[in-house]
């Protein structure tokens, strides 16, 4: 029986002094629920499943028809034969999915394997997907990104159309002139021997199914700055004008804990600084991409990052190709999508089960969440022994251990 119908039930039964008490002990136990925070993360390795058979990043979102929808760049997913440069996959039921659980969905365009697009961030707002897709600086596969193009799906990854409505086709897709973009070459900022450009790396807010457990009418968005990967950068926009660039808000500063936005880009700030270089080396142009999840049991909002160094090479460099070590792991939680930002755990190694492997890119799964918001699926990607037999879907779960406030 749910709260409420309990609630309902005893006030049919019960006098009007004694329905106020029941009533005030409810309350009390509601916020106390809510008013546990996270002070650290447990690991559980006895959990970790590796699935598929080859590709990385994984960012996802919980569409409206309760299934997960996941961007794999770099792979053939969850099947033998030839690869993509990015897919858009669809995933059934729980954690324990199998293989039969996952599907390739047709509308996102064929592409080559060594493309030079990568699918990053992508959400499912009023049974809409959007995903951003950036194009790196080279002509074929993945160096720094320079621009980002906004596509959507109206149908669940049957069809894909850009901001303009126009369908991305093969054809399409590997249009480089800048109209076909949604953010190109933004901002230009020099950093050591080039333009470092902001917004072509863009995570999404995830809330619940469908965006469901929004507070707000704002999607919110976030980015690693080029120039300085450990400064967070934030775009806020209604959610009926996704599309809508003239529309976006970017965060511009704190005034004590309230955030302030502006309408121009050039006077965004520093929505949340990530921590200092490791002892092997700054941080690298992929560093700290999040991941932020709505924990409704919490009632907070979830942060997991990454930063990556390679002994060795340069700011620029492509990261992870027998790269000597993995990504450090942070994770963050606020009462609201846009902070301010508390840490409560921090790794600078996360090996993820082996000293072989080689981990970045991790998620948290929007979905999956139990124990009251006390246990979370941990997502990530592994280039280990040359982009080996770790290089699909890795996951784990973990608790988040908490304390009352």
């Amino acid at each position: 029986m749910s709260k409420l119908y309990l609630m309902l039930a005893i006030k049919s039964r019960m006098g009007q002094t004694t329905q106020i008490i029941l009533l005030l002990l409810f309350i009390a136990c509601t916020v106390s629920a809510s008013a546990s925070v996270p002070v650290g993360v447990e690991f559980h390795m006895e959990t970790l499943t590796r699935k598929g058979v080859r590709g990385d990043n994984w960012c996802q979102t919980w569409a409206t028809d309760d299934n997960i929808y996941t961007m794999m760049d770099d792979g053939n997913g969850w099947w033998d034969g030839p690869q993509s440069g990015s897919l858009c996959l669809q995933i059934k039921g729980d954690e324990g999915f199998t293989a039969d659980d996952v599907n390739r969905m047709p509308g996102w365009p064929e592409n080559a394997f060594n493309s030079s697009f990568y699918a990053y961030g992508t959400v499912s707002v009023d049974s809409v997907i959007y995903v951003w897709l950036w194009k790196s600086e080279t002509k074929t596969w993945y160096r720094r990104p320079i621009a980002n193009r906004l596509l959507y799906s109206p149908d669940l990854g049957q069809t894909f159309h850009r901001w303009t409505g126009e369908k991305e086709t093969p054809e399409t897709f590997e249009q480089t002139d800048p109209d076909s973009f949604f953010f190109y070459k933004e901002d230009p900022q020099r950093k050591v021997d080039r333009d470092a450009y902001a917004f072509n790396w863009i995570a999404f807010c995830q809330n619940g199914r469908d965006n469901s457990l929004a507070k707000d009418d704002y999607i919110y968005m976030y980015a690693p700055e080029q120039y300085d990967p450990r400064n967070l950068s934030m775009i806020r926009v209604p959610k009926q004008h996704i599309r809508d660039k003239s529309k976006y808000e970017y965060f511009k500063a704190w005034n004590g804990s309230v955030a302030e936005w502006t309408r121009d880009m050039k006077q965004r700030g520093v929505n949340l600084r990530y921590p200092e270089r490791r002892s092997d080396g700054e941080w690298m142009w992929p560093s700290w991409f999040p991941c932020v999840v709505y924990n409704p049991g919490l009632d907070l909002y979830i942060m997991v990052s990454y930063g990556v160094t390679d002994k060795g090479k340069t700011f620029w460099d492509g990261w992870c190709s027998k790269c000597l070590y993995p990504s450090s792991l942070g994770f963050w939680y606020a009462e609201r999508p846009w902070g301010p930002w508390t840490p409560f755990h921090y790794t600078e190694y996360f090996y993820g089960g082996g000293k072989e492997n080689r981990t970045y890119g991790f998620k948290l799964s929007p979905k999956w969440i139990y124990d009251a918001g006390r246990t979370m699926v941990l997502i990530w990607s592994d280039a280990g022994q040359g982009h080996g037999p770790n290089y699909r879907w890795n996951q784990m779960r973990i608790t988040l251990q908490t304390k009352e406030r």
